[in-house]
């Protein structure tokens, strides 16, 4: 089926703009700023309450239920939304532009799927001016070119896009469930460890026998350096272990076997702002070129008291980690340290063996839960992008 191309724009209904600021009016506006639409799932997350007097200049645009926001600064970003019934009547930034379909021309959320296929930002990218703080402008957007079948067509399209969606939606919501799974479970059997006396308490030494470290060397360039590469701090600062996170050693060095990291350890950030120092991570899968700085140190557990899994969420909930950033000195607010007796003197409760390896096997469970939904997510994802594809190129 041949589809016609045409401006955005004629198909388009104006909207209407306002001054908060020399509006007799005092009430509570809701705000839309280009913070509140999240660009992963292409909606807006949260409006800001704001007093007319107190509104931002940027505060203009009058939206209503079903209007589409296109933010026209970084539009490789794609930060699109649609406005929900709860939003009807709030004021948009005029860093948006807004799409108000005519209703005899054009369906809302076939638009809304228009403005997120690779074609339109595409589109857009190549239009926007200024290297360093790339936009568009509103008439940019609405000149711009789209595919427009007939008003039933469109609905058709845009009922199938939005199942597909809907799928897609879920998935991330379990997704999100299960992240935070393991940290619930850990709550419920353990409590808070650094105050409780559910258990019997003792220093950490009793569970970790030593810490193993590597060298502090100055980094080579990627032209200059051996296949050899030594972990950055951020390889651990997100909780989880990112091998990417590492640079070059020099051609000259060559690491001991004991600075290696393998699959299993379980690192610890011994260096680093005091809300990220402590920060632990363990590698399931690892080259076998990547080793350990002086500034990210491997755990040695006694086998017998401590399970790895166990103490990496130990090591990750809030009052262990404010206790590691209490203990920790340094002079410089952007690094602080902790010494290896500083970590192995904090007192926690200690669970037994067998109950640590319990909320083991529940995590394993919940990881390997989310596995099974996250490629099950790529797979839907691959499908959102195949289905879009041919809805716009009239194949669907």
């Amino acid at each position: 089926m041949t589809t016609t191309m045409v401006p955005l724009g004629e198909v388009l209904t104006p909207i209407q703009t306002w001054n908060p600021r020399r509006a007799a009016k005092s009430d509570v506006f809701d705000y839309i700023d280009l913070s509140s639409v999240d660009r992963y799932e292409k909606a807006i997350m949260a409006a800001t309450p704001t007093i007319p007097s107190k509104a931002p200049s940027r505060a203009r645009q009058l939206v209503k239920s079903g209007d589409i926001l296109v933010s026209t600064v970084r539009p490789n970003l794609n930060a699109v939304a649609i406005v929900e019934e709860d939003l009807d009547g709030a004021t948009a930034s005029t860093g948006f532009s807004v799409l108000r379909a005519d209703a005899k021309k054009a369906a809302s959320r076939y638009i809304y799927h228009w403005v997120r296929t690779p074609s339109f930002v595409a589109d857009m990218v190549r239009k926007a001016t200024g290297a360093s703080y790339p936009a568009v402008s509103d008439k940019i957007v609405t000149e711009s070119l789209f595919p427009l079948p007939p008003l039933e067509e469109q609905r058709r399209i845009a009922e199938i896009l939005d199942a597909a969606d809907a799928l897609r939606r879920r998935r991330r919501e379990a997704l999100a469930l299960l992240d935070a799974l393991p940290g619930a479970i850990f709550a419920e059997m353990f409590g808070a460890l650094t105050t409780s006396d559910r258990f019997p308490r003792g220093p950490m030494s009793n569970l970790i026998t030593g810490f193993d470290t590597g060298k502090n060397l100055a980094p080579a360039s990627d032209e200059e350096g051996t296949r050899h590469r030594v972990l950055k701090v951020s390889a651990v600062t997100k909780g989880e272990f990112i091998e990417a996170e590492s640079k070059p050693l020099p051609a000259e060095y060559s690491p001991p076997e004991s600075h290696f990291v393998k699959p299993g350890d379980l690192l610890f950030s011994r260096a680093n702002t005091s809300a990220l120092i402590g920060a632990t991570a363990m590698v399931e899968t690892v080259s076998d070129n990547i080793v350990l700085p002086d500034k990210i140190w491997r755990f040695c557990l006694d086998e017998e008291k401590a399970d790895p899994i166990f103490l990496h969420y130990l090591f990750g909930t809030r009052k262990f980690r404010d206790e590691v950033s209490r203990r920790a000195t340094g002079s410089s607010g952007s690094m602080k340290n902790i010494s290896k007796g500083k970590v192995l003197s904090i007192e926690v409760g200690q669970p037994s063996l067998e109950i640590q390896r319990v909320f083991s096997r529940r995590v394993r469970i919940a990881r390997s839960m989310r596995a099974q939904v996250s490629e099950h997510l790529a797979e839907l994802d691959t499908l959102f992008a195949s289905l879009q594809s041919r809805a716009f190129a009239g194949k669907l």
